[in-house]
């Protein structure tokens, strides 16, 4: 979902030179104390108390969170919608070793309300893209070339190769995602997502509906005839002659929940998950 996003914000920082690189570290803890006037007003507080810079190290990490926050970068998935489903769990999973490396309540409120101006200080230093004072259609424009989705991307996703992505796509949406290159953006990778993940009479609450789709997930993101029929305690016989004139139905060996849904209605059976 972010993808030239996450893969190349470590290589474009890498590029910088190291007083660029000190100047992002500094920004941060600037954001963080309230300014950069206030942060000089701290490091002098330690250092008048005769705190080593070691010792004064601590301390920043302390009330930054830092554990806490390197913890939680190794368990969120942000590439894809999948990913951010099976965050959640995978959070919750961790919540006790979480919980225990909080060093500073106070601090963990401040980090998440300086998220919006980090965000802004970030795309402007490492990308060059200014986003502060910009709507969300403006800041959409902007990044377009930054935050993008490939078709290689989605079919790892739904757990199929790109040739059956692509008989999924010109099903559903014609010859809108024809071009092999092609970049998705984000608001098309959420349709294309709700077209073969949800049912029809679904819409993606990722707020709400978590542990169904974390369920839904467990299942699998693409499915065979096979599963079809063991899903519908049936065989691929009956199978074959309940859905034969159904044209995508014979062309396809693997096929999304969104038709795995569809069709077990059409044998009489709704899914449990």
């Amino acid at each position: 979902m972010l993808n030239k996003v996450l893969d190349n914000h470590a290589a474009a920082c890498s590029k910088l030179s190291f007083e660029e690189q000190q100047e992002i570290i500094n920004a941060f803890f600037a954001l963080f104390y309230g300014g950069r006037e206030e942060l000089i007003c701290r490091l002098t507080q330690l250092k008048d108390q005769s705190y080593s810079d070691q010792e004064i190290f601590e301390m920043l990490k302390n009330e930054t969170n830092l554990d806490f926050w390197l913890k939680v970068s190794e368990i969120i998935q942000l590439d894809t919608i999948t990913g951010v489903i099976k965050t959640s769990s995978s959070l919750q999973e961790s919540a006790d070793e979480l919980m225990n490396l909080i060093t500073d309540h106070d601090g963990i409120k401040k980090i998440f309300e300086m998220q919006k101006p980090l965000a802004e200080y970030n795309f402007k230093t490492v990308f060059n893209t200014d986003l502060q004072g910009k709507n969300i259609d403006e800041c959409k424009e902007r990044t377009k070339g930054l935050v993008f989705v490939t078709k290689e991307t989605i079919a790892k996703e739904f757990e199929c190769n790109k040739r059956t992505l692509s008989k999924w796509l010109r099903e559903h949406f014609g010859n809108r995602f024809s071009r092999n290159n092609r970049k998705i953006t984000i608001n098309e990778y959420i349709e294309i997502f709700e077209a073969f993940f949800l049912s029809e009479d679904e819409n993606l609450d990722l707020n709400n509906d978590l542990d169904k789709y974390l369920k839904r997930v467990e299942k699998g993101m693409s499915f065979s005839k096979s599963d079809l029929a063991w899903l519908c305690s049936s065989d691929l016989k009956t199978q074959k002659g309940n859905l034969k004139k159904i044209a995508f139905y014979s062309s396809i060996n693997k096929f999304p929940y969104s038709k795995l849904k569809e069709w077990a209605l059409k044998m009489g059976y709704e899914l449990e998950f």
